[in-house]
């Protein structure tokens, strides 16, 4: 009963961090930017949340995370809430065989999954409706990618304290 509550309030505040990440990233005036390029830190808190709590916890958080980037967003596609459910899935299974919870498995993670959604990105909206030359959505992908990078670190590390301050008490 005790580790129920625990759990409750772990995922609790995971949800909180997960809608202030997305606040920070997508509020006027306090988006990091570089060269139009945006920082994106959910899917390294999702990475970080696949190799803590699991693929399914992380595949709902991605889900719920996708919901609100479509939400956000100005394309019809709603795409975001299936493939990062469905990264958080992945990647917790692949994490659970073959990954330990440590900060150079999330970054790989999180920028797989930034790459992907880049290319996606790209592919099936830059390209199509605003032809966007190669070039140009390369060098956008890459300043993605540094600077999401870069904010993937903090989120492992907030991640971890809250996994640990509520896993202690749980036994």
């Amino acid at each position: 009963m005790r580790g129920n509550k625990y759990r409750t309030l772990r995922l609790c505040a995971y949800a909180l961090l997960l809608l202030v990440i997305f606040l920070i990233q997508h509020s006027r005036g306090t988006a990091v930017q570089l060269w139009r390029a945006t920082a994106d830190a959910i899917p390294f808190f999702l990475a970080t949340l696949a190799l803590l709590e699991g693929p399914y916890v992380a595949g709902a958080f991605g889900f719920f995370a996708g919901l609100l980037q479509s939400l956000h967003s100005t394309t019809v596609e709603g795409m975001s809430a299936l493939y990062l459910g469905l990264f958080g899935i992945a990647f917790g299974l692949l994490g659970a065989y073959y990954l330990r919870p440590v900060l150079l498995s999330v970054l790989l993670g999180g920028a797989a999954c930034v790459l992907l959604q880049g290319v996606l990105r790209y592919v099936f909206y830059y390209a199509l409706v605003y032809k966007m030359d190669a070039v140009t959505g390369l060098k956008e992908l890459g300043a993605e990618l540094l600077i999401s990078l870069v904010s993937g670190v903090p989120v492992f590390f907030l991640l971890r304290v809250i996994f640990r301050r509520f896993q202690e008490n749980e036994s």
